[in-house]
């Protein structure tokens, strides 16, 4: 049997089993009667597995010690993102940029000055708590993100010295993002957009969290349109089962399954001379991505505030069929085929226990054993027109890793809060080898990871933080040099550390902000520049990130129902190593900026306005300002996108709604590029999308 039709098999084994209990707890969006005030509920920890929900919509303490930026369902909604790369840059140090022309389906996003490959990899993202990466150590790469942007509930992006709980690829921080909780009584709801270039999706809900012994929810997806490039068309489907049972008081049982298939096609970058005949166009029609993601996590919790404890299983499975002509640029001879099945599975156990002694502990402890293959990462090679094909890599992978972590905090003095606690992290096995090839690759590795983290609450409206995280990233599997014959690779495990100060604050007036200023300094940074996977040295990035919402009608009563969000940043990142030292790093923009303001009058209508600027910077080491033939080299132009939407709220008896939304991404239309280093679908000029409009109806019953 084919490693696609075992895939399969085993997808569909995943499908069919018996699902027992996860899913968040019941959670309300702003009433609109309320103008959109978020309730005040505090926000709970991300945990990496089984997160265990909220409810009501979350917002970030004031003792908070780290920086941590929330979007609501409200400014989910209000912003309007037609995909997920232009809802993430609504957020502080985050940043996006197209790639290979499948941005629809296949975002990309970075953040502190890290290196931006474009298939984010530098931070680690979730979906409700669990790991969305196809391998969350040796393949952090997102071909595609497993997720529809109106699956999306809220978003939860942490940086900070609590990094210790979560591993790896936190240096950057944690981004989860959340899908909607379990309703609490019967509800079914069905939301359809329609828009530019033929995109239409759409998402149906039926769930009960009314019984509190057992809660369910069912979401079914379909997403689907021709891009704004020539032969950019995807299609994307999805399912996703909450289960919650309770059991008793202080106890219950948690699950949620996930299944997700991506077709899209990848029109990649142009030359000058063709992005100049048609900014629009695709050179490589051949350019394609199939594939699909089936996960599950269950998660057990036994207790109460003073001291609980939770095993959990989590299983992940990514299959990938990518197909491209080479050479990338000039006249194509052949196309290469990219096969491989990417699974891993996560079993551990995590708690918590309080202790009243010294002022007042809170102790909390993990520990996980991970395990992650490759059974099979295949690429064939087939004349351009037809013909023989040719297989030129074979390979297999597998990774193993132990990992405990600890963290104590406590209150020695009224508003003053300390945490200090470490990860370890074992891996005994990552190796590879490759049966056409003939070389093999083998490594150990172990590491203790630090961190600390201080808040001191001023006053019960202002408090100050301040924290020191370290986090590595592990050498990625699909770089590694496995030719016959070849000298044993000496790759080292990237490494970094982060620092940051800053203050959040709730002001009178209806303000509250925070700024932070910060330090990340990664070393040995891999690449693959060379034909495989080699370390370049170190980043510096050091930079400010400040928000900032305002309900004007706390303000003033006469302007009762506008309000603002505003983020900003500032960085510089810089090579610190190697023959480009001094220079800046790719893709590191110094300025980035983000803004909504929006007004909810009386009767449900809502006007929203919002924007992002992203400054300039560079495509490569060396700096090129001049662009290069094929493209793929030069200087990045800074750019300023509106958004806009108006949105009407119809309420009926029975908690029944009615929503309907227009509105338009890049509304005045700006022309805007990126010159992409490439990867398999090939470099070039990238056009930014164009002035997108859409029309969203949504039914609750």
């Amino acid at each position: 049997m084919s490693m696609r039709g075992r895939s399969r098999w085993v997808a569909l084994g995943i499908v069919v089993a018996p699902a027992v209990a996860r899913a968040q707890e019941s959670a309300r969006e702003p009433d609109p009667k309320e103008g959109g005030k978020k309730p005040d509920l505090e926000l709970p920890a991300v945990l990496v597995t089984g997160s265990v929900g909220q409810a009501g919509v979350p917002v970030v303490p004031i003792g908070h010690p780290g920086s941590r930026d929330v979007l609501g369902p409200a400014e989910v909604r209000a912003i309007g993102a037609r995909d997920l790369n232009d809802l993430l840059l609504y957020l502080p140090a985050l940043s996006t940029r197209p790639y290979n022309g499948g941005e629809a389906a296949a975002p990309s996003f970075s953040i502190h000055g890290l290196p931006d490959d474009g298939l984010t990899e530098y931070v680690l993202p979730l979906i409700d708590g669990v790991p969305a990466n196809p391998l969350p150590y040796g393949w952090t790469a997102l071909s595609f993100f497993p997720l529809f942007p109106e699956q999306v509930f809220a978003i939860d992006l942490l940086r900070g010295g609590q990094a210790v709980r979560y591993s790896p690829n936190t240096v950057g921080g944690v981004l989860n993002v959340i899908t909607r909780p379990i309703p609490d009584r019967f509800e079914s709801s069905l939301q359809s957009t329609y828009g530019s270039f033929d995109a239409m999706s759409t998402v149906a809900t039926i769930g009960d969290g009314s019984d509190r012994a057992l809660g369910w929810l069912v979401t079914l997806g379909d997403r689907r349109g021709e891009g704004y490039r020539e032969d950019g068309a995807y299609d994307q489907q999805s399912l996703e089962v909450k289960l919650r049972r309770e059991h008793g008081t202080d106890a219950w049982t948690a699950t949620r399954f996930s299944w997700f298939t991506d077709s899209h096609q990848a029109p990649g970058g142009l030359t000058v001379a063709e992005f100049a005949a048609d900014r629009f166009g695709n050179a490589r029609p051949e350019g394609r991505f199939d594939g699909f993601r089936a996960a599950f996590d269950v998660v057990h919790h036994r207790g109460n505030d003073e001291a609980w404890i939770e095993p959990y299983v989590a299983f992940s499975q990514t299959h990938r069929e990518l197909t491209a002509r080479r050479p990338l640029f000039g006249a194509p001879t052949e196309v290469r085929d990219w096969t491989d099945d990417s699974l891993w599975v996560d079993l551990g156990i995590r708690g918590e226990r309080r202790f009243a002694a010294a002022g007042g502990h809170r102790l909390h402890w993990g520990l996980r054993a991970h395990q992650e293959w490759l059974p099979d990462y295949e690429i064939v090679s087939t004349p351009f027109g037809g013909g023989s094909a040719t297989v030129l890599q074979d390979s297999s992978f597998d990774l193993t890793s132990f990992s405990a972590h600890v963290d104590d905090t406590l209150e020695p003095l009224d508003g003053l809060e300390l945490t200090a606690g470490v990860r370890a992290e074992w891996i005994p096995v990552a190796d590879g080898d490759d049966e056409v090839l003939g070389g093999d690759f083998d490594d150990r590795f172990f590491t203790l990871l630090p961190g600390v983290s201080a808040s001191w609450r001023v006053r019960d409206d202002w408090a100050l933080f301040a924290n020191w995280q370290r986090g590595f990233r592990a050498p990625q599997v699909w770089g590694f040099n496995l030719a016959a014959g070849a000298a044993a690779q000496d790759v080292d495990f990237e490494h970094g550390d982060s620092f940051e100060v800053g203050t959040r604050a709730e002001l009178p007036g209806g303000i509250d902000g925070t700024v932070a200023a910060w330090r990340t300094d990664f070393d040995d940074v891999g690449v693959f520049y060379s034909g495989f996977y080699e370390n370049i040295g170190r980043i510096v990035a050091h930079g400010v990130d400040a928000t900032l919402h305002a309900d004007a009608g706390a303000m003033w009563e006469p302007l009762a129902g506008f309000g603002a969000m505003v983020s900003a940043s500032l960085q510089e990142s810089e090579l610190r190593e190697g023959p480009f030292r001094g220079n800046e790093t790719p893709y590191a923009w110094e300025r980035k900026a983000a803004w909504n303001f929006h007004y909810l009058a009386e009767g449900g209508l809502r006007f929203s306005l919002g924007g992002t600027y992203v400054g300039d910077s560079f495509s490569d080491e060396a700096n090129t300002a001049v662009e290069n033939v094929n493209g793929n080299l030069g200087h990045n132009p800074s750019r300023t996108i509106w958004d806009a939407q108006v949105e009407k709220t119809w309420e009926r008896e029975g908690g029944r709604t009615i929503r309907a939304a227009l509105g338009a991404s890049n509304l005045f239309d700006e022309e805007w590029l990126v010159h992409s280093r490439g990867g398999f679908f090939g470099g070039g000029k990238v056009a930014g999308a164009p002035r997108q409009l859409y029309l969203r109806l949504e039914f609750t019953f």
